[in-house]
């Protein structure tokens, strides 16, 4: 029976729940632009919802088109005819609604093209999965009617749990209905066969008057019945009470011709020996209908597996989903359940992606195209941006309303709303405007990549213009213009802005970055941090960038610099109470004038001074004033070799070649040369 768990975990069909809040046109409705909105999960515009109607001859109705994508689905599924477009729809409705909606967008229409070329993709997959909940559905007692057995998983667990009349059956259901996924298979797959037989023994072992004979006949009128529950036979009195033989012609009658329990059924009756015969009931009927199952599998995996690897071509060849690529090499090395989520899910979820003006040629890293309540803009996020605003600078990459090969830009806040170009009487001018079906409006919100440069990034023409930054800050059309492709929910705050620039030698989105963040931005009222890490030592601190308000952004190094080098300055910053304690760095590393070592200045009046022979130390107040009156580290004293100490009334430190007393009570920093 392991083999029949294995199956239960991968019987086709996604069995995410239903049961989840709809997506109404009203919910869709975002806030303004400008305010950290969230991300609106997509749902399938009425113009779309128009195009996947007419693919299949179907005119809908007004009341057909105010239907949520999941019934809509099951209302074009009701009167589709095409077995592709049958079994796309079944698989789509018995996932999730984002499943649904692009069932509307896209899969009804490659569907449709499959059904005209006799090309058979996911009709087995979905009788696999329809016939598994028709056999637990029979088992139990319950008619599979069709609308039954093509919801999910979930949903098909639940009517069980209503409708099922055994109690160890509604209480193996409703434990399955709150289990994982591969749980609510096993339950399909086996789970209500064996309650249901526990279910028929309690029965048995109810009847006390009963002989044993009585018993054993009740027992293996159970055992047919559930046999013949695998090729779809309803159980009948009739049936169950036939000698072996005629019930493994039964199986052998209903069994699909040439299938493995055909065969298997066929090869029992050909015994003579009636252990054989019920043998094959207990439990080969069973075996062979994994068998039959496993060889669909195997064969919608290597479909899945073919198309994932069409995905991850046509976004490396299309040059601005680099997620999407990404996403389908991993689902590829994580082999099939790696496929089938990234099916179901992932591709949709890495479909996000930004824009960035290029820094070539003068530009400014970090101006991110994005979407405002003043149109669209490129140009860098706030300072000390709101949680989400990156979600204006992110955009939904998807197939090109005009057609494939080219791409539209959807906002990720208003599903159905498109960067288009429109003409405003003077000028092409660019908008987010909303999808209205017409073969115009397609044309307008589609754009082509035309070039893809490393380390310049990539042009999106749209007609016969480009899409660009004017001179205003404006997104606009002109000449050639490039873009990086960056991550979606993009900070361009004062950090990553220096980042971008300061090290934008090292830096090429099209490749791994030689220096990259080594986690979040971090914030301290006013202050905040990021740590950065070099790809020749990943996971170590290479240096951490400091801004206050009002401020500029200085950078903190670890280990030694290519000039001046010397130790760390970071650590004994850190060391001694960081930016609460001595405040942020006001300057960057430097080096000092002899140049053998490194300092940084900082808000607090201190400075950090670092030389391979005597080390890195602070020194502060009175003291620095004095030891930089007499020339720092070229004077007499040289460098510090340790902080600043408390004594008796006062402070102290201590230089190569002598000492400088800071008395509290007088105020005087006074020298004390090494005798």
């Amino acid at each position: 029976m392991r083999a029949l768990t294995t199956l239960a975990v991968a019987v086709v069909a996604a069995s995410a729940s239903a049961f989840t809040v709809p997506v109404t046109t009203a919910a869709a409705t975002p806030a303004p632009a400008a305010t950290a909105a969230a991300e609106v999960p997509p749902v399938a515009s009425e113009p779309e919802k128009l195009r996947a109607a007419r693919t299949l001859g179907i005119v809908p109705t007004d009341a057909m088109l105010l239907l949520r994508d999941k019934e809509f689905v099951i209302a074009l599924w009701r009167q589709a005819t095409g077995p592709e477009v049958r079994a796309s729809a079944e698989l789509a409705f018995a996932g999730t609604d984002l499943a649904c909606t692009e069932w509307i967008k896209s899969g009804i229409l490659s569907a449709n093209e499959r059904d005209q070329a006799q090309r058979m993709r996911d009709a087995e997959a979905a009788r696999v999965a329809r016939e598994a909940k028709e056999q637990a559905a029979i088992v139990v007692g319950i008619a599979p009617d069709d609308e039954l057995v093509i919801q999910s998983d979930r949903d098909f667990i639940y009517q069980i749990t209503q409708r099922a009349g055994g109690a160890r059956v509604r209480a193996a259901a409703l434990v399955a209905f709150g289990a994982p996924a591969a749980a609510q298979k096993e339950f399909i797959a086996n789970g209500a066969r064996a309650a249901h037989a526990q279910d028929q023994q309690d029965a048995i072992d109810a009847k006390t008057e009963a002989t044993e004979a009585e018993k054993a006949r009740d027992a293996a009128e159970g055992a047919r019945g559930r046999a013949v529950s695998v090729v779809l036979v309803v159980p009948t009195p009739e049936i169950v009470s036939l000698p072996d033989d005629d019930v493994l012609r039964v199986i052998a009658d209903g069994a699909r011709p040439g299938s493995e329990i055909e065969k298997a059924a066929v090869a029992a009756l050909r015994s003579r020996v009636r252990a054989d015969w019920k043998r094959f009931i207990d439990t080969d009927v069973y075996e062979a209908n994994w068998r039959d199952v496993a060889a669909v599998l195997a064969r919608k995996a290597e479909a899945d597996r073919a198309l994932v690897d069409e995905i991850r071509h046509k976004a490396v060849v299309g040059g601005i989903q680099p997620r999407l690529a990404r996403a389908a090499e991993r689902a590829l090395a994580e082999g099939v359940g790696g496929v089938q989520s990234f099916l179901d899910q992932g591709q949709y979820d890495t479909l996000t992606q930004s824009f960035s003006r290029n820094a070539i040629n003068g530009n400014i890293a970090g101006q991110y195209l994005r979407e405002t309540a003043d149109g669209v803009v490129v140009k860098p996020g706030a300072a000390e941006p709101a949680p989400g605003e990156g979600l204006d600078a992110t955009w939904r990459v998807v197939a090109g309303q005009a057609g494939e090969g080219c791409f539209s830009l959807e906002s990720p806040t208003k599903p159905n709303h498109y960067l288009a170009r429109y003409y405003d009487g003077k000028k092409t001018q660019v908008a987010v405007l909303p999808t209205d079906g017409t073969v115009d409006f397609g044309w307008n919100a589609t754009w082509c990549v035309d070039n893809i440069l490393p380390g310049a990034g990539v042009t999106l023409r749209g007609g016969a213009d480009f899409l660009t930054r004017q001179a205003d800050g404006r997104a606009g059309v002109g000449i050639e213009f490039y873009w990086w492709v960056t991550e979606p929910l993009p900070d361009s705050t004062e950090i990553t802005v220096n980042w971008l620039n300061k090290y934008l030698p090292d830096y090429d989105p099209y490749t791994d970055l030689l220096v990259s963040p080594l986690g979040p931005e971090q914030i301290d009222g006013t202050v905040r941090y990021r740590d950065f890490q070099r790809r020749t030592a990943p996971g170590q601190v290479a240096f951490r960038s400091y801004w206050s308000r009002g401020g500029a952004v200085h950078p903190l190094t670890t280990g030694r610099g290519t000039a001046c080098a010397s130790p760390e300055i970071l650590a004994v910053y850190l060391r001694l109470g960081g930016h609460p304690a001595l405040g942020v760095p006001v300057t960057d590393e430097a080096c000092t004038s002899d140049k053998a070592g490194r300092f940084v200045n900082l808000a607090g009046g201190g400075s950090i001074y670092s030389i391979d022979r005597a080390g890195a130390h602070a020194v502060f107040g009175a003291i620095r004033t004095k030891w930089l009156s007499l020339g720092g580290e070229k004077s007499t004293l040289g460098y510090p070799t340790s902080d600043e100490v408390a004594i008796p009334g006062g402070r102290r430190s201590t230089f190569e070649r002598g000492r400088i007393d800071y008395d509290t009570a007088t105020g005087v920093a006074t020298v004390y040369p090494a005798s």
